[in-house]
């Protein structure tokens, strides 16, 4: 099976990418490209001491969410800024 999240990431080193943010696996229910948001409902992600449920989220790149439809399985990195929490990759695992 493809497996498109690296198990070390070559362009951070290792332990810069264990700090840069948290993997977690999700469904989409909304896609606001013109927003650049994304609604995803996910498990608890316990790194970030966030509970699962659904959520919106900022992405960190708009062109990230081409690709994306409500029902999509994702896979997805997500990082604490400040008081919110923003997507800074976001694969189509369907």
């Amino acid at each position: 099976m493809y497996d498109p999240w690296p198990h070390e990431d070559e362009t951070l080193g290792s332990a810069q990418s264990a700090q840069s943010g948290s993997f977690a696996s999700g469904r989409v229910v909304a896609v606001d490209r013109t927003a650049g948001k994304v609604t995803l409902e996910y498990p608890p992600i316990p790194q970030l001491l966030l509970e699962g449920g659904t959520r919106n989220f900022a992405v960190q790149d708009a062109a990230l969410l081409t690709s994306l439809a409500p029902g999509d399985k994702v896979r997805f990195e997500v990082e604490r800024e400040g008081r919110s929490f923003v997507v800074r990759r976001i694969v189509n695992s369907n």
